[in-house]
């Protein structure tokens, strides 16, 4: 909880910071310099490379793993996907349904009773989760979810 307030509050100062110079900047283009503004605005911008410094040792993981995959891009490299979550769909997605049985040790009447229960609309066993998620309301992450749910149970 406490990780939650002080990342939102960051957020917000960066973004009070940000109007603050901008609205001094714009008083010092209509000439009204006084020694007032000139502080608030030196204060506001110490402070915001302060919060940024913060903001970006905070997200450094986040800030490395974009570096790599827009260097990847930029160099015409193959962009790798480091999420697990990500490397299990695309694993998935193009498996039929008869291989989904196989892979989550169903029978093809446990996967027909589960999709009839969550109203999910197939046409074959050879379909891929790809095709019935394009066929139904449901992507491909919820379906694997709820597989996923009914093996637990």
């Amino acid at each position: 909880m406490f990780e939650v307030i002080y990342k939102y509050l960051l957020i917000v100062f960066l973004i009070l910071l940000l109007v603050l110079i901008s609205y001094t900047g714009y008083i010092f283009i209509f000439g009204q310099i006084d020694s007032y503004i000139i502080s608030i605005h030196k204060i506001s911008g110490i402070l915001l490379i302060f919060v940024a410094l913060v903001h970006t040792i905070i997200k450094r993981k986040k800030l490395k793993k974009l570096t790599k995959e827009f260097l990847n891009i930029f160099l015409g490299k193959k962009v790798s996907l480091d999420s697990d979550m990500d490397l299990l769909l695309d694993s998935l997605q193009s498996k039929t349904l008869d291989e989904i049985c196989v892979i989550f040790n169903l029978t093809f009447k446990e996967l027909e009773q589960l999709f009839e229960k969550n109203n999910i609309i197939y046409s074959s066993k050879e379909q891929t989760l790809h095709e019935l998620s394009k066929n139904s309301s449901y992507k491909v992450f919820p379906i694997i979810v709820k597989i996923i749910e009914y093996k637990s149970k």
